[in-house]
Formats: C-alpha cells, sequence, structure tokens
C-alpha cells in the first residue's frame, strides 16, 4: 500500500483543493495586473492632460 494514503485518507481532496486555490490565485493575480495597467494608464492621462494645461496656461500669460 501507498504510505501517502495511509497517512492522510483525504490528500486526494486536499490536492484538488490545492490546485483550485493555485488556480483562483492565478486568476486573482491577472486581475490584479490588468488593474495596475488600467490605473497607470490613467494617471499617465491625467498627467499628460495637467500638462497640456500648463503649457496652455503658459502660452496665455507669455501672450498677455
Amino acid at each position: 500500500m501507498n504510505e501517502s494514503c495511509e497517512s492522510c485518507p483525504h490528500e486526494r481532496i486536499h490536492k484538488i483543493e490545492y490546485r483550485q486555490l493555485t488556480e483562483n490565485l492565478t486568476e486573482v493575480k491577472d486581475r490584479v495586473a490588468r488593474v495596475e495597467t488600467t490605473l497607470a494608464r490613467g494617471v499617465l492621462l491625467l498627467v499628460a492632460n495637467l500638462a497640456a494645461m500648463v503649457v496652455s496656461l503658459a502660452r496665455e500669460f507669455i501672450q498677455h
């Protein structure tokens, strides 16, 4: 007989649950990465818009 089967009768169930948990954590990791990418793009757009506003205000200030 296999010793691992004797030491834990629920070993197979634990392996399945562990595999599912690992898959779920991988999915969460992927989703977090996508959220981080989206947030980074949003921040870059905000910075670009702010820079454009500063340039626009500076031109107005220099012209007057």
